[in-house]
């Protein structure tokens, strides 16, 4: 196993329901939720359990990205061991945590002898982090250096389609991504957007859709028109069961092609609520 570049995710990525958990390559930077006085980093809590807190109290938590102190901590402690960094990012127009990270590696290139830390956006969020992290670790194998690595992880990044749509607007509204008219409206009548993030990593509205079922085979629809794949991921905040016949569907579609699901973590489910379920594909070159 090589063990000359490390691996950086923030705890958007999803990595402790992967086999990252366990590579000593990959090393985790956790976002942080508060809700009341109650403040946990990600993935210390369930979902099930902030959930229960909004509707007992009709209040959303709040997130932060991690603090720049974190960064420099990690990034030194792996430069003074010899190691390169690669991190890859939640996407920059979703958080700050990029730019931190990125602020991070320089003072710390500018302090410790001979360090490399690069620092990349996936332009998305969720599990298909931890996909580029696993394609990359599977690169390293063949001799790429942390150049060529970077390199690796912009494309893998331009080349991820993610989709997603949410079971109650409830939660985009309070959060200020879509007015209390807008809401009220759309959940009277049952419709619900289909969010596309551009390859800017900024939200788009690619359609919106009235019933649930018709919003998760359109947004199937949606997400195969940039086919072919090479690898694809579903992610979901407590909708196992719908989550499923959807990666079911895919799996029916493209025989071929991995197909990994998992939840999502408190940060991003904090944003969009309960029943949301997103699909990231990762176009072929």
């Amino acid at each position: 196993m090589r063990d000359d570049i490390h691996i950086v995710l923030d705890s958007i990525a999803i990595m402790k329901e992967t086999v990252l958990s366990t590579d000593p390559r990959c090393h985790e930077i956790c976002l942080s939720v508060r809700h009341g006085d109650i403040e946990w980093r990600d993935g210390e809590k369930t979902l099930a359990e902030m959930f229960q807190m909004v509707k007992a109290t009709g209040e959303l938590p709040k997130t932060s990205q991690p603090p720049l102190g974190e960064f420099l901590e990690l990034f030194t402690d792996l430069s003074k061991q010899g190691k390169k960094v690669l991190m890859l990012a939640l996407d920059g127009v979703l958080s700050g945590t990029v730019e931190t990270a990125r602020l991070a590696a320089r003072q710390v290139m500018a302090s410790v002898p001979g360090a490399d830390i690069r620092v990349v956006d996936s332009l998305t969020a969720a599990v298909p982090i931890s996909g580029m992290a696993m394609a990359i670790l599977e690169a390293l194998e063949s001799g790429i250096d942390l150049d060529e690595a970077e390199e690796y992880a912009r494309d893998l990044a331009l080349r991820t389609e993610t989709y997603f749509t949410v079971n109650t607007l409830d939660y985009l509204q309070k959060g200020g991504r879509i007015g209390a008219v807008g809401a009220l409206f759309g959940n009277l009548l049952g419709i619900r957007p289909i969010v596309y993030l551009d390859k800017t990593g900024a939200l788009t509205i690619a359609d919106k859709v009235r019933t649930r079922s018709k919003t998760l085979k359109r947004m199937i629809e949606l997400a195969t028109e940039h086919a072919p794949f090479e690898a694809m991921y579903v992610a979901h905040a407590e909708a196992h069961e719908e989550a499923e016949k959807v990666k079911q569907q895919l799996a029916e579609m493209y025989k071929d092609i991995p197909i990994m699901m998992t939840g999502i973590g408190t940060v991003l489910a904090s944003h969009l609520g309960p029943g949301t379920i997103g699909i990231f594909l990762r176009r072929k070159k």
